[in-house]
């Protein structure tokens, strides 16, 4: 059981980078042509893709720059830290012994 939460926690950790990279990236207009930037925007794509419009919200301009806001990234990344974390919290507690089982905090009445 350790080996799948050290598992999910490596892919929640690379799912949150794609995520909150792109919505950086993106935000400081940075050179897509980059091949870096390019890996990073065109990688995420398929992580955020389902949250795209979601609220109707539309992408907006962030001064001159060039850069924008893109919401689909930033609520992809809450999305994914919630559920995530959530998720590695049951993995850790069945794996470790925590919350109510054996061992547990609540086993030994704290």
């Amino acid at each position: 059981m350790r080996i799948l939460a050290l598992a999910a926690t490596l892919f929640l950790a690379f799912l949150l980078f794609m995520t909150g990279a792109r919505f950086i990236l993106l935000l400081l207009n940075a050179d897509k042509t980059n091949d870096i930037v390019h890996w990073i925007l065109s990688h995420s794509d398929f992580w955020v893709k389902p949250f795209a419009n979601i609220f109707h919200i539309a992408n907006h301009a962030v001064g001159s720059s060039g850069g924008y806001i893109e919401p689909a990234s930033l609520i992809a990344f809450i999305v994914y830290a919630v559920v995530g974390g959530l998720i590695l919290s049951v993995l850790r507690g069945a794996s470790f012994g925590g919350g109510w089982g054996r061992g547990g905090i609540l086993h030994h009445g704290i």
